[in-house]
């Protein structure tokens, strides 16, 4: 292993390459040809499980399941190429207006950013020393109330800006065509199986990934809204 190579490229490199030498021959040569066609079917069908799901009432966990399950495919191939891409396949030549252009940009997003935060902190504040009755330990544990309750939202907020981002650097990646036929990936990922690279990079397609993962993460926020109340107000 190269001293340079991340330790998540190189793991993913082993991965995979053991996974083509093993199964290379063995893909069904329609799912070679119609990848992206196979993840959406795959998708679409343990999607529609949750009808029976909603219907007989099935326990939560397996809600969640299935909703990894459907998006598994794809979400593993989306996995493997970006692991084995560098970032420097994403840079592209950018004009001097088009610099300054996503500078100003980024300032009057911090400054606005800014803005809401110290109105959101002086609003929480006041409210917490209203409730608390000016008591200090009465006001800390609301604050920290409200600091566990919002967690989970800010880490599903999160989480879905690194499920865009993903889905932004594929379609930069690979496009959005089913079989592209060039692309930005490394030609050195899966050279010797290119049956199996053809399957993967099918499979890691920016609509399918996002639409996918997008509701797997809306359906696991409502059981957990379900399951979980939380008072915030």
């Amino acid at each position: 292993m190269d001293a340079k190579e991340p330790v998540e490229q190189a793991i993913a490199r082993y991965t995979v390459t053991g996974f083509a030498s093993r199964y290379e021959d063995r893909h069904p040569n329609w799912l070679v040809d119609h990848a992206l066609t196979a993840g959406w079917l795959w998708a679409a069908l343990w999607i529609l499980l949750l009808v029976p799901a909603d219907h007989y009432n099935w326990h939560h966990w397996i809600w969640f399941v299935i909703a990894i399950v459907a998006v598994l495919p794809t979400f593993t191939a989306t996995i493997l190429v970006l692991s084995q891409t560098p970032h420097s396949h994403l840079r592209r030549s950018e004009s001097v207006l088009g610099h300054f252009l996503a500078r100003f940009a980024g300032w009057v997003f911090a400054f606005l950013a800014w803005t809401i935060s110290v109105v959101l902190s002086a609003t929480i504040a006041s409210q917490l020393q209203a409730e608390g009755k000016n008591n200090e330990f009465t006001t800390l544990g609301l604050g920290l109330n409200l600091l566990l309750a919002s967690a989970p939202v800010v880490i599903v907020f999160l989480w879905v800006v690194l499920l865009v981002r993903c889905s932004w650097f594929l379609s930069r990646l690979r496009g959005w065509r089913a079989r592209p036929e060039h692309t930005r990936i490394p030609k050195s990922f899966l050279a010797e199986s290119p049956r199996t690279h053809r399957l993967i990079v099918g499979l890691a397609h920016p609509g399918l990934f996002l639409a996918t993962c997008l509701l797997a993460t809306i359906i696991g926020g409502l059981l957990y809204v379900d399951d979980v109340t939380i008072n915030i107000i």
